[in-house]
């Protein structure tokens, strides 16, 4: 079903002698770009791609986080930090799909795009024509719609968005107990109102994951002008010393070295984290960092910078302590066939991941939210799939041990609660000159004390939840980790969340913002707000390490639409209109 692997050919033959354009990365920014651009049929595009085509599990949602360790995944690790903790053994896991389709082939396939305020802003921040009103036409250019349409959908792109084919009645419930306290039921977080809660729509295709590669590669993928290499590890540019970048050296298949060749552009879409490592490798970033790894410099940007996240910490819940029934074997079958056949269950979701509550915590009737609250649902005796779950995530053994041992007597959700507006900010950092090398990431969490009492204000809100009739409906009770040096400090005073917080911290996986764009006078941007790399010609950089701030939601939505806008720079830029 995935595009034929053009890299048989360049294995025996080689390269053509050059391309229009090469595209780096086939994630959810390198997808679009592969489609869009080659609607025209007089140019010739390569698309390049560091892993190989997604397993067919992945289409299947409830398994949205099996991928993570695998072939399928960079598998990245967050440096250790001296302003958290780390209850995990080597720091936070930071997933990143290395694979066709990105880590929109291994999300939780929550469509959210943020809001008209995170775009206004793009805009007052030095880039014009990146407001609400330019960026919507063009995520509803993407967006094939099942559920709703109007002044903030289409129905006629192609990728397709629907509701979670679940129906937990757990995720009900949560909203009835959201507006218990007076929170809003949003029928659509992507329309007008932006503070409440809802049940998310997800990038869904009759129940089936639609990644950015299902979306956008597959109908292009018999174009003649596309030319699509998997296992193609992109190690540096061609560039000269004034900057002008002819093309792309990589390893491809893990052995052999090509060089490959554009006429036009090359254009990294390869992500927050490895965008920024190969425009360091090739001489363009902070000079004294290059100069500190024996690159030599051709152009000093502060790429690598601004690095910013939605992170997290999880709170652990216990539901239905009389009454939960415990999965079984037979239970996990014939759901299985159920989704088999009709695409439907709970194969069909992520437990409860389409609870979603967006809230300010400072003021419930604000207009844009500041939290983020998800709902990871397990039922009673599934210790397993708890345990797979925290792995994942990086968490070492208490945790896992703990959160696992309280599925044996009661339902579990594990709660990511998300800060949306980070005031803290990482970076990248090169490992060394070794292009294989895996770069350091810094994300400098808490380094800002109004984060921490962002977090803490966002606990209390929540432990609100568990006084509502909803939730006493299901025996709701928070259960803790044993982590004694917090403990120490005595249960939900302030000092325990705040060592809490310093100790469970980590990535919702949504990095952003490292090659930064803004006007010339911001000396911290990468990119103009054409997405063109600064002091260079022939480059641009269209994904998400050029959002200047992030979003308020999730951020697959938001790339896809930077790769629809950028595309359209592209053809407007080289006189190609459709």
């Amino acid at each position: 079903m995935w595009p034929r692997d053009y890299g048989d050919v360049v294995m025996r033959k080689g390269f053509d002698n050059e391309y229009d354009f090469i595209i780096v990365g086939a994630g959810s920014a390198g997808c679009v770009l592969a489609n869009r651009l080659s609607e025209n049929p007089q140019w010739k595009i390569l698309l390049l791609e560091a892993g190989g085509d997604p397993p067919i599990e992945s289409m299947i949602p409830r398994l949205a986080f099996s991928f993570f360790k695998t072939k399928y995944d960079w598998q990245y690790y967050a440096e250790i930090s001296d302003t958290v903790s780390q209850y995990s053994p080597k720091g936070s896991y930071w997933a990143r799909g290395k694979v066709l389709g990105g880590s929109s082939a291994m999300n939780s396939l929550v469509y959210s795009r943020g809001n008209e305020d995170d775009y206004n802003n793009w805009e007052r921040l030095g880039n014009p024509t990146w407001g609400w009103k330019d960026v919507l036409p063009y995520f509803k250019k993407s967006e094939a719609n099942r559920n709703f349409e109007g002044y903030y959908h289409s129905k006629d792109g192609l990728l397709s968005v629907e509701f979670f084919n679940s129906s937990n009645p757990l995720s009900q419930d949560i909203i009835a107990a959201a507006e218990e306290l007076g929170y809003k039921f949003l029928l659509d977080m992507n329309a007008k109102k932006h503070v409440g809660f809802t049940l998310a729509q997800g990038t869904l295709k009759s129940g089936l994951r639609n990644s950015a590669a299902s979306a956008f590669l597959i109908p292009a993928m018999n174009r003649p002008n596309l030319h699509i290499v998997k296992h193609a590890h992109v190690t540096k540019l061609e560039i000269d010393s004034q900057g002008t970048v002819s093309g792309v050296s990589m390893k491809l298949r893990g052995q052999t070295e090509f060089k490959a060749f554009a006429k036009k552009e090359v254009i990294l879409s390869a992500g927050a984290i490895n965008s920024p490592q190969i425009l360091m490798l090739s001489g363009i970033g902070p000079a004294s960092h290059l100069q500190e790894m024996k690159i030599p410099v051709i152009q000093s940007l502060q790429v690598g910078k601004n690095l910013q996240d939605h992170p997290y910490i999880p709170l652990f819940l216990k539901m239905d302590k009389s009454t939960a029934v415990a999965v079984t074997v037979a239970d996990l079958v014939q759901s299985y066939y159920q989704y088999l056949a009709q695409h439907a269950g709970i194969f069909a979701n992520s437990g409860t991941v389409e609870a979603i509550g967006f809230v300010n915590s400072q003021d419930m009737f604000a207009r844009y939210p500041d939290i983020q609250y998800y709902h990871i649902g397990f039922q009673k005796g599934q210790a397993l799939d708890i345990m797979g779950f925290l792995q994942n995530l990086g968490y070492n053994d208490v945790v896992i041990n703990t959160a696992a041992s309280a599925s044996n007597d009661a339902n579990i959700i594990i709660l990511p609660v998300a800060l949306l507006n980070e005031n803290s900010r990482g970076e990248i950092l090169l490992r060394n000159a070794d292009p294989m090398q895996k770069p350091k990431i810094y994300p400098n969490y808490l380094r800002e004390e109004s984060d921490i009492q962002s977090f803490l204000r966002a606990i209390r809100l929540y432990l609100k939840f568990l006084g509502t009739e909803a939730y006493k409906m299901h025996e709701t009770e928070l259960f803790s980790i044993p982590i004694p040096e917090c403990d120490a400090q005595g249960f939900n005073s302030d000092a325990y969340w705040t060592c809490y917080i310093r100790y469970m911290i980590s990535t919702v996986f949504h990095p952003c913002g490292t090659n930064k764009m803004g006007p010339d006078s911001d000396p911290g941007s990468v990119v103009d707000y054409r997405l063109r790399v600064k002091g260079t010609t022939g480059l641009r950089v269209i994904d998400a390490s050029i959002m200047p701030r992030i979003p308020r939601g999730n951020l697959n939505a938001p790339t896809i639409m930077i790769a629809e806008k950028g595309s359209d720079f592209i053809k407007n830029d080289l006189g190609f209109l459709i």
